[in-house]
């Protein structure tokens, strides 16, 4: 059997093809194909191709894939995930061997071969997401409407606090500023009017945990909130869940907080959380896709999975 798994966002896709013993036979990437609402032809121009290419690398005719797998940014609302799939599939020529989610639930898939597991992700936005048992993977906050706790709009944000008068300035300040590359008179205006602000506002988060490591106060009070808000999260997902459960916290913003931040994580569900153990994202998120495309075909998730984190721990 083979399969194909599929994790696309606003910034990236990626995809796997394998066969039922976990051997990974091709991997392709591109840009995003997210969608809102129903697909786009921007949305097959990326993943109509890359599936011929993954299939040219693997030498398999796309008919002879049993099933494929698919994390979508844009699969959120249950009346709209029908046509969702009725068009994809259609477009696609695999109808009865699509699974079409959200690609929240693929990176879920990626973090244990555990069948209680949860998953608090933070780079670009936020994905969290939690199960009890295989194939009833749950979204807790798809778009994020509560609004996880958020480290780089906080540094910002006291940072502008700090230049007007609102807060006592520390060293933070003056990191956050030579970030950005602005004097403090020019930041308001430089945060509103500057097309570049974007762009290192979503990049400041090395800046917070290096004056973190450095016992910069500001900095610690950010990352502590952002920690506790975190495992809050993490807590309240899994809450009706009984038994032990294993939690992973990832995602580039976790992850730029290196091994102290995940050390701060893990301390603090220890005591929030006592029945749950932090573990790591094992696969990527088209890799755990893959995984989910094998269980839909009838295989047993845990092989497949151990066997897929094998060959990537080979590969590196």
């Amino acid at each position: 059997m083979i399969f194909i798994g599929l994790d696309s966002g606003g910034a990236k896709t990626a995809g796997v093809l394998c066969d039922d013993n976990g051997r990974v036979l091709a991997r392709v990437r591109d840009v995003g194909a997210a969608i809102i609402g129903l697909p786009d032809q921007r949305f097959f121009d990326v993943v109509e191709p890359m599936i011929g290419h993954l299939c040219a690398q693997a030498r398999v005719a796309p008919t002879d894939v049993s099933h494929i797998a698919i994390g979508l940014s844009g699969v959120d609302y249950r009346d709209e995930q029908r046509e969702q799939h009725r068009l994809i599939g259609q477009r696609l020529g695999c109808a009865e061997r699509l699974t079409l989610v959200n690609d929240g639930l693929v990176a879920l898939w990626g973090v244990s071969p555990a069948e209680r597991c949860a998953l608090v992700q933070h780079g670009s936005g936020i994905t969290t997401a939690w199960r009890e048992r295989y194939g009833q993977e749950v979204i807790y906050d798809s778009i994020d409407v509560a609004e996880v706790y958020d480290l780089r709009r906080a540094a910002i944000a006291l940072t502008a606090r700090m230049i007007d008068g609102r807060a006592a300035p520390t060293g933070l300040r003056d990191r956050v500023l030579a970030h950005c590359g602005v004097e403090a008179h020019a930041f308001a205006a430089w945060f509103f009017r500057e097309p570049a602000a974007k762009a290192y506002r979503a990049s400041v988060a090395p800046v917070v945990f290096a004056a973190w490591r450095d016992k910069d106060p500001a900095a610690t009070e950010i990352v502590e909130r952002a920690a506790a808000d975190y495992v809050l999260t993490a807590q309240a997902m899994t809450a009706d869940i009984d038994g032990e459960i294993q939690i992973a916290f990832g995602g580039g913003v976790i992850a730029q907080g290196g091994a102290e931040l995940q050390n701060l994580l893990n301390a603090r569900l220890a005591s929030a959380c006592p029945r749950a153990t932090a573990t790591p994202v094992a696969l990527p998120p088209e890799d755990g896709a893959a995984v989910l495309a094998g269980f839909q075909a009838g295989l047993p998730p845990r092989p497949l999975f151990e066997n897929l984190a094998r060959a990537l721990e080979t590969a590196r």
